[in-house]
């Protein structure tokens, strides 16, 4: 029986705290809200930080004999009470954990039920917080509102005397030969006695993959069951960047002694197998640099917005060649993981934590763990888990000089590296859980921090260059004296504005950084807020294509790949997104794409003026990351400036997934007062299992008389 709809709230007070579940209470004057959904969207309840009394009243029928009764919770964001017809049932923790209580007595004394939840999502507050809400309520991705309330379905379900209350799916290991799945659960039995667990699997082309049954005699209450299911020559899982995407279906039904099914659960998965170490990664043993992008909770009203918008983000991470989304901080809606796996998107999934964490969370992440590997475990997609991220805060408390010597901007970084509760002991013991949970997939223990100086450990360091402090254009620089800061760049990229008339008090939107702007891109600068709008998104474009254009320069030494700091903007009015809330896209989202394209030429960045008889030396490189070797390719690299021109071409083969110098573009600046544009092109002709491949890029600058020269005397690589 489905539950949701609407609902009855009111605040709880202290006379609700007494009276709240008691079904002769009246509550027809109470306000309504929808369930599932968030009572931010309730005008009554916009600003809301108090605990609110849900209640829900229903008739259901009488169960029959040896059937049992349950009521299941899919969400409750962020932790609640529950109570039935005035008898409390339990609590829920973890905002995305399904919770099941046993109502089958309750169901056989009367027809007609109160379900009553107390809901609460208190703000996180100065300090260590302790809801483990994540980037819904936490980190530069977090909308501005509330997200309390019964975000998932409410329903009841009705089985036989052995339940299934916990159940784990996992591919262990995968090749062209074989497949290892994983299977476990753990059963609830009435009374003891036997019963035979059948697992099915239905392969990609409708036909059965493998079958097996096994008799088992089970105790009354609980009792945990592992098993493994062997797929030979499975169809395997590839991100869409390598290959198809097959989905197996597999079932595992609960049949008592009277062959009479007591209870199921069904996954959709994929054969494959992932590593990630020291941010390398590989796909079933093919080495991949990923190109990634963080997706922050998707909605302020995440509940109630349609299938098709939640889908519909992975599809323009992969039109913008993207191959991997992080799940930053938070567990998303199915319909995310469902589309990911059908598309062949790898996810990076956050247990949501961001930031620091008082030391009472330890017991209740644990559980959030291996809750995550439950729900999770079973697609394809999630490739990597990670456990916290800045458990130290934030890595940029203010401007750095990438100019000072490397000991003294490692200084900077220090306290990344100094022990904490939440570094030292809450991420070693989450990442011990998700290892003993799940062996299938690699963990990352920390995100955001720096990686050791002296040490093995990696990470992916939040730089914020352009933003937080220094220029985009420092880091290839920085990355010269600190390799190890490029193994894995995440936390890059700027915010821009919705363009409209903005008032000279700009950006005083919940989410905008203020002083990032006023550093960068102030609203004094600018005649009129149109303007001032276009020019954060041109700023945004031009520094997410430089920086993902250096990394790629870089790739395999040392750099595995990059996640960019978000697809989608957090609040209306503007964000860290390449797109906006209604999902039209910014400048960014364009650059993005033309960056990310699977063939790419780039050249060192000019400078943003010239001065005639200056000599320019751009190194010009090819990045291929298709895994097929491009014969013959053509390079061809021109400089004009109004009617003059040169031009220098190159030719030759370009590796199977590489990056190769391919030569240094030289020529001295006219002495002619204009544009300066550098044009990059590469073209390869295809075959007939291939199509032609075409890249270009384009480089401008402004040549101007001596006396205006402020820049350096050369650009080189």
């Amino acid at each position: 029986m489905d539950l949701s709809g609407r609902w009855r709230v009111a605040r709880l007070d202290a006379d609700l705290q007494k009276r709240g579940a008691d079904p002769e209470l009246d509550d027809t004057r109470w306000a309504e809200v929808e369930v599932p959904g968030h009572w931010s969207t309730h005008p009554t309840f916009a600003l809301n930080r108090d605990a609110l009394l849900h209640r829900r009243r229903f008739n259901a029928p009488k169960p029959a004999d040896g059937e049992r009764e349950w009521l299941v919770l899919e969400g409750v964001l962020a932790e609640g009470d529950v109570w039935l017809d005035g008898h409390f049932l339990g609590s829920t923790g973890g905002y995305f954990v399904t919770h099941r209580f046993e109502v089958t007595e309750a169901f056989r004394a009367r027809d007609d039920h109160l379900l009553a939840i107390d809901v609460a999502c208190p703000p996180p507050g100065e300090g260590p917080k302790q809801s483990l809400t994540g980037s819904l309520q936490s980190g530069p991705l977090a909308p501005p509102t509330s997200p309390g309330g019964i975000w998932r379905p409410v329903h009841t379900q009705t089985t036989g005397p052995v339940a299934i209350r916990h159940s784990r799916l996992l591919c262990v290991d995968a090749d062209q030969t074989s497949a290892t799945v994983k299977i476990r659960t753990v059963l609830d039995a009435l009374e003891a006695g036997d019963v035979r667990i059948d697992t099915s699997v239905l392969g990609p082309q409708g036909h059965t993959s493998g079958s097996e049954t096994e008799l088992h005699t089970v105790s009354k209450g609980e009792n945990r069951l592992e098993w493994s299911v062997t797929i030979d020559q499975p169809e395997l899982w590839w991100p869409w960047s390598l290959g198809e995407q097959p989905l197996y279906d597999m079932a595992v039904t609960v049949r008592t002694d009277q062959n009479e099914v007591s209870d199921r659960r069904f996954w959709r998965t994929g054969l494959r197998s992932v590593a990630v170490k020291d941010f390398a990664w590989t796909v079933n043993g093919v080495r991949a640099f990923v190109k990634g992008v963080a997706l922050g909770p998707q909605s302020a009203t995440l509940a109630s917005e349609p299938a098709s918008l939640i889908a519909d983000d992975v599809n323009a991470a992969k039109e913008a060649g993207l191959d991997l989304i992080r799940v930053h901080g938070h567990v998303a809606r199915p319909e995310l993981y469902a589309r990911a796996d059908e598309l062949g998107m790898l996810l990076w999934q956050d247990l949501p934590l961001v930031g620091t964490y008082s030391t009472s969370t330890r017991r209740r992440a644990r559980m959030v763990a291996r809750e995550a590997v439950d729900l999770l475990g079973g697609h394809p997609s999630v490739a990597l888990w990670c456990t916290h991220e800045e458990p130290n805060g934030s890595i940029m408390p203010g401007p750095v000089n990438y100019g000072d010597p490397l000991g003294s901007v490692a200084a900077r970084f220090g306290r990344h590296l100094l022990p904490s509760w939440n570094r030292s002991i809450l991420g070693p013991t989450l990442r011990r859980e998700l290892r003993a949970s799940d062996p299938s997939r690699s963990v990352i223990m920390r995100s955001g921090t720096v990686p050791g100086l002296t040490g093995s450990t990696a990470s992916d360091p939040h730089l914020w260059l352009g933003w937080h402090t220094g220029r985009h254009e420092d880091l290839a620089g920085l990355l010269r004296r600190w390799p190890r800061l490029g193994r894995f760049l995440g936390g890059f990229g700027s915010q821009s504005m919705r363009i409209r008339d903005w008032p000279g008090t700009a950006p005083s939107h919940a989410t905008a950084e203020e002083a990032a702007f006023e550093r960068y891109l102030p609203r004094s600068a600018y005649a009129d807020g149109a303007s001032w709008a276009r020019a954060t998104r041109s700023y945004q474009a031009d520094l997410l294509r430089s920086q993902i254009e250096t990394i790629r320069r870089l790739k395999y030494q040392p750099a595995q790949g990059f996640c960019l700091t978000a697809l989608v903007d957090a609040e209306a009015e503007g964000g860290f997104g390449l797109l906006q809330t209604d999902r039209s896209p910014k400048p960014a989202y364009r650059a993005v794409t033309d960056a990310c394209r699977a063939v790419v030429v780039a050249a060192d960045p000019l400078p943003s003026i010239v001065t005639p008889g200056r000599v320019i030396e751009m190194a010009v490189h090819a990045i291929n990351d298709l895994h097929r070797v491009l014969p013959s390719a053509k390079v061809t690299a021109t400089a004009t400036v109004g009617a003059w021109q040169t031009r220098t071409t190159w030719r030759g083969d370009l590796s199977s997934d590489s990056v190769e110098l391919v030569g240094t573009f030289r020529f001295i600046v006219p002495a002619v007062h204009d544009l300066l544009a550098v044009t990059i092109e590469l073209q390869c002709e295809g075959d007939d299992d291939h199509p032609d491949v075409v890249a270009s890029n384009r480089y401008q600058s402004v040549v101007i008389p001596p006396a205006e020269d402020t820049a350096s005397d050369r650009v080189r690589s």
